[in-house]
């Protein structure tokens, strides 16, 4: 069974690719499947409070996700001012200012989810949905638009958050021949061995970038239509 939640993005879109650096934080066009699973835990947390966040993680960490991506994306490529911390020891000021590349993401349409999700946690997982209220970085607001419905298959237009792998040498045997349109992104997700208290901010536990958040590529609906030194305009297919 299929859980399919729409949200409205209401503000412009930022999420830093985990390939990119604070000097060049190049924008993903959409949430990664570790930050939807972990806004999910956020909304498990406060809702059901703090004691209810192991048995919730374990529950959210099996779900399977796809997405149905908006039909447009603009994203704006600009220079902007930062503070950044001063490594001189002997330095006047703490913070020294600096330039930094941006990107935000304006996206047209809806953002739709689906969760393949089970029966034991079908009605809970409709209780956190409506909790959500942004993805990833602060200020990336997105607005539940209905009461999540349920599907028995997953509906047409939907692609899967699961990623695809392809050896860079060697033997290609066992590798699908075809390779789907689109723009390919990297995108995290939590890996088999990452456990609750690893993704407790409070804990001393430490994720393993490679073992406990992995690195999938996805290839997301687009084709890119315009650009300019200022912005790329991308259509989904």
């Amino acid at each position: 069974m299929w859980l399919v939640a729409e949200y409205e993005p209401i503000t412009l879109f930022s999420f830093r690719s985990g390939m990119a650096t604070s000097s060049g934080a190049k924008t993903l066009f959409l949430p990664t499947p570790f930050a939807i699973r972990t806004a999910l835990l956020d909304a498990a947390i406060r809702t059901n409070g703090l004691a209810a966040g192991p048995a919730a993680f374990e529950r959210i960490k099996r779900l399977s996700i796809a997405v149905r991506p908006p039909e447009r994306v603009v994203v704006t490529n600009l220079f902007a001012k930062i503070l950044k911390p001063t490594r001189q020891e002997e330095a006047e000021e703490a913070m020294g200012r600096t330039i930094a590349f941006r990107e935000y993401a304006q996206l047209e349409g809806v953002v739709a989810l689906a969760f393949g999700v089970d029966e034991e946690f079908r009605e809970q997982l409709k209780q956190l949905l409506p909790q959500v209220n942004y993805f990833g970085k602060r200020g990336s607001f997105f607005q539940l638009r209905d009461v999540p419905r349920e599907s028995d298959g997953l509906p047409v237009g939907f692609c899967a958050l699961d990623g695809m792998s392809l050896p860079c040498q060697g033997d290609m045997r066992g590798h699908p021949e075809t390779f789907p349109l689109g723009i390919v992104q990297a995108m995290d997700d939590w890996g088999e061995t990452l456990t609750y208290d690893k993704v407790n901010v409070y804990s001393s536990e430490k994720i393993v970038l490679g073992k406990d958040r992995i690195r999938k590529s996805v290839v997301l609906p687009y084709r890119l239509v315009r650009a300019s030194k200022g912005f790329s305009y991308y259509e989904r297919l």
